[in-house]
């Protein structure tokens, strides 16, 4: 069951300034066929950079999510990326640190690995890769890649995202123009797709990732502060 529920966290570059993105927390619920949660996604200005973290607890368990990141002229600078799921013995923690000086990207916990990378190249991790999209969804462009760690086994892996439609998004009794965008990875069957809300400053209105092992869905509930 959590390794479902860890799988969809693993669910960008252009010149960009991170003020050109809305700081916000809002309430999200995530659903799978084993669990259902709700929890707080944040992002917003920090001393050194920026965070974007998601926390969510319930009867059965509880999650922790964590980027911490700036942007500069390459586009996301990621600094670390922390995930703390309970009851402990499920062992789920991880935490990837990134070496600039080492050119080296570290894990430790639940995978350990460390891997060499690109400093001049824009690596994102599964939460701050959630930026880089509505950065790129907001600049106008319908199809891009961006260089993911893989959190299971190290390195880089480039994801291929494409718009496919412009649909109409529900949300607290409002109709939004919602940009549609999926996420494909040439050899995987798995699909990931973004529901982005024009009108938020493209925050996710949801998000779906299905593949032959799970179907989970992240769906925004109430926006509790914006701006």
């Amino acid at each position: 069951m959590m390794n479902k529920i860890f799988s969809f966290a693993l669910l960008i570059s252009i010149n960009v300034y991170a003020s050109e993105i809305t700081e916000y927390k809002a309430k999200y619920q995530f659903d799978s066929e084993e669990i259902s949660i709700t929890g707080i996604r944040e992002f917003s200005k920090i001393d050194n950079g920026y965070e974007l973290k998601f926390r969510a607890s319930n009867l059965v368990a509880r999650m922790y999510f964590s980027s911490l990141f700036d942007i500069n002229e390459n586009g996301i600078k990621s600094s670390k990326y922390e995930i703390r799921i309970r009851p402990r013995f499920l062992k789920r923690d991880q935490q990837i640190d990134f070496d600039y000086q080492s050119s080296i990207v570290k894990s430790v916990g639940r995978n350990e690995w460390e891997s060499s990378f690109n400093v001049y190249e824009a690596a994102v991790d599964p939460l701050n890769a959630q930026i880089m999209i509505r950065k790129n969804i907001k600049n106008g462009m319908n199809k891009f890649s961006l260089n993911l760690i893989n959190m299971k086994e190290g390195g880089i892996e480039k994801y291929s995202y494409q718009v496919s439609d412009i649909a109409k998004c529900s949300f607290d009794q409002s109709i939004y123009k919602c940009v549609v965008l999926e996420r494909i990875r040439e050899g995987s069957s798995r699909k990931t797709t973004y529901y982005l809300a024009e009108e938020l400053d493209f925050m996710f209105i949801k998000i779906t990732d299905v593949s032959e092992e799970w179907n989970n869905t992240l769906e925004l509930k109430e926006i509790l502060s914006f701006g």
